[in-house]
This record gives C-alpha cells, sequence and structure tokens, in this order.
C-alpha cells in the first residue's frame, strides 16, 4: 500500500473519531447521554463543533421499554342459561365470595406462584352455578379482590416486580367466569377493600398530577387507571362499590355486606360487629377467618336477632399471601406457615321488602373440596 492510501485512510478514520467526538460533546452540551439516544435521524458534521448539528429522537419517544399497567385482556363471556327448577318465587340467592387476594410472586426463572388459591375459586364458581331451588340474584365480592402488594406500604419483595398486569388480568378473567356461571340477569357486586384500594392511594402518594387522567374525549369513562378500567367492569356488567372502609351493600333491609376494617386475632370479629351493630346483621370479610356470632336485643315491641358472620377466604392459607406473620427464604419464596384463616363461600337466602328474612349456609372448602347439601365438589383444575 502507497503511502498516499495509507495517508487517506488515517485521514478518512480520523474525520470519523473527530465527528463522533463532536456529537458526544454536543450531547454533554445539552444535558443528554449516549443512553438516552433512541434512533438518529440526520448528522450534519463541521470542523467547526458549533456547526454540528444532529436530528434524532429520544430513547422514550416510542414508550417506555417495560411494559406498564394497562387494562385486562378482554374475555369473552358466554353466560349459562339458567332454569332452576323454582320453589318459591317469594326468596333469592347470594353468594358471597371473600378475600381472593389475586396476585403473583414472579421467580428468576418466569415461575408464577400465586396467592389466590385456584381450586378454592373453582369451589366457590361451582356453588355459583349451582341450582339453588331459587332464582340467583347477586354474587357479592366481599373485598380485597387484588392484594397489589407492589403498591403497599409494607416491605417489597423483588419477586412481586412486573406481576401486576398478571393480577389484574386474572382478576378480570375470574369475574368473567363469575358472569358466566351467573347468567346475565344476577347482579355482580365488586366492594372494595384495603388491598384493592392500594393502586387509588399509590397514584395520589407519588403521582398526584396523574390522579383520575381519562382517556381523550371520553370525559364519561373512568380514569386510566382505576380498578374500574384495567378490570373492564363495565364489559361484565360488574358494579364497584369503592370507598373502604365505609363501602357498602344491603341484600335486603336487614343484612349489609362490606369489606371490614376490624380483626380480632382472638378470632371474635363476628362479635364485635354485632355488639356494636346490634340491630342490624353484618356479613364481612378482611379477616380470612370463617365466623359467625349471634345476637338478641329487645325494644318495647318486639326481640331483634342480628348475626355477623364471614366466610373465611379464597387466597391460599399456606403461608403464600403476604402478610405480617408470613416469610420468606433467601431466595424469595414463601416459608410454609398455617395460619388461622379458613377458606369457604356464604350461600344467602333472603326475601325483600317488608319481609325481609334471610337465612344462610357457610360452606366450608378444604384442600379443594366441599360437601354442600348432599353433593361432594370436587375443583376441576387439582
Amino acid at each position: 500500500m502507497s503511502l498516499e492510501e495509507n495517508y487517506n485512510i488515517a485521514k478518512a478514520e480520523n474525520s470519523a473519531t473527530s465527528g463522533l467526538s463532536s456529537i458526544d460533546k454536543l450531547l454533554k452540551a445539552n444535558g443528554l447521554s449516549p443512553e438516552d439516544v433512541g434512533k438518529i435521524s440526520k448528522v450534519s458534521l463541521s470542523n467547526n463543533p458549533d456547526d454540528t448539528k444532529i436530528i434524532l429522537s429520544p430513547k422514550w419517544s416510542e414508550g417506555p421499554e417495560w411494559q406498564p399497567v394497562q387494562q385486562a385482556e378482554p374475555t369473552i363471556v358466554q353466560p349459562k342459561v339458567r332454569t332452576p327448577s323454582l320453589i318459591s318465587s317469594d326468596w333469592k340467592v347470594a353468594v358471597a365470595l371473600p378475600d381472593p387476594q389475586i396476585g403473583y410472586r414472579k421467580y428468576e426463572d418466569g415461575t408464577l406462584d400465586p396467592f389466590h388459591d385456584e381450586a378454592a375459586m373453582d369451589i366457590a364458581l361451582q356453588i355459583v352455578g349451582l341450582d339453588h331451588g331459587h332464582p340467583l340474584a347477586q354474587v357479592i365480592n366481599l373485598g380485597d379482590f387484588l392484594d397489589l402488594p407492589m403498591y403497599g406500604t409494607y416491605e417489597q419483595e423483588q419477586n412481586f416486580a412486573h406481576t401486576a398486569q398478571l393480577a389484574i388480568n386474572r382478576g378480570h378473567r375470574f369475574l368473567a367466569e363469575q358472569r358466566a356461571e351467573a347468567g346475565d340477569n344476577a347482579r355482580i357486586i365488586l366492594l372494595e377493600g384495603n388491598h384493592d384500594k392500594r393502586l387509588n392511594r399509590f397514584i395520589i402518594n407519588n403521582a398526584a398530577a396523574a390522579y383520575g387522567l381519562k382517556v381523550a374525549n371520553i370525559p364519561d369513562s373512568w380514569p386510566v387507571m382505576s380498578l374500574q378500567n384495567l378490570l373492564r367492569l363495565d364489559e361484565l356488567k360488574v358494579e364497584f362499590i369503592d370507598g373502604y372502609p365505609a363501602a357498602s351493600h344491603w341484600i335486603n333491609k336487614r343484612l349489609r355486606a362490606m369489606h371490614g376494617d376490624r380483626a380480632n386475632s382472638s378470632g371474635s370479629t363476628a362479635a364485635q360487629y354485632a355488639n356494636s351493630n346490634p340491630n342490624i346483621s353484618t356479613l364481612f370479610g378482611h379477616t380470612h377467618r370463617m365466623e359467625q356470632q349471634s345476637k338478641t336485643v329487645f325494644d318495647r315491641d318486639q326481640a331483634i336477632k342480628s348475626v355477623s358472620f364471614s366466610p373465611g377466604c379464597l387466597c391460599r392459607v399456606d403461608g403464600a399471601v403476604p402478610s405480617v406473620k408470613a416469610g420468606i427464604d433467601g431466595k424469595g419464596k414463601p416459608l410454609e406457615y398455617f395460619e388461622n384463616w379458613q377458606q369457604g363461600v356464604s350461600v344467602i337466602f333472603y326475601k325483600d321488602g317488608d319481609d325481609d328474612s334471610f337465612h344462610f349456609d357457610q360452606v366450608h372448602i378444604h384442600k379443594g373440596k366441599t360437601m354442600y347439601r348432599g353433593q361432594e365438589f370436587i375443583a376441576s383444575n387439582m
């Protein structure tokens, strides 16, 4: 190779190096680093660094690299046609589903470890779809439908990361399954629990300017980051009752349903509700314990009997749910630990109007099985 050819190659390499140096200086002068650059559309180099020009797109122009939380994947629902062998049209049925705490840990190998108990949830759906002899009028989700630990104020775990979308998708599907079993005519109620409220509180505390943002030009829509929108509740005709802890739903004139804000470790939460509100009956969640307490008081005209009861939970009871008593090992996996929790659902038979009678059954679920009204139910996903 001739001396002239070597000189031309060296000159070209020096020019390229000089150009890159000019680009680097220009980025730094504008407070940018090469990591901020997504795509460079045009570069005009000059011997004078002040005349060097770059047309570029920032790295964030096409959205974040991580997947933001968005609406659940839509589910096609085909509600069953319910033709129960009606005994009396005066009586109606409500099924109460407590605290599934839907959520996951996601380990390094991609394995998902749920907080909710798929087998218990399957049994609950079978009870919803059962012919109760009277029309099914209500399916009541008692709150803590989602766990949302990544938005909580307690100690965080690395395996909570990137699981919110998975929980939202599974929550939507569980509601769609409820609609399929309940049919079109039954109301599906979703009461806000303290865990469901975590997302709303997180936005207020960390991104208040984004609170309440809606899709453009749809003023009547739900806020984008609300559970109503993310879970697609309107598509499934699910009624969301927010305002925890005051949120409540009256099944009839005597019986109210609520998530609850009491949890007595000695197991007497039902007694607290009965004693504090002896003139009404209360169906509650939150404690994850199956409880029942009756109370009778009287006024001048009559005796007044009330009952407070909880159907337990539909989450796992083996230490998987993040709690103050649960623990994880060095790999971030939960240790087996059995708290004083029980799984179940409540089936309420009630009347409306002046005759505000009601009766209820507590359906215990254990290891994906139950016995109810002489029939054994076994989870189909076991």
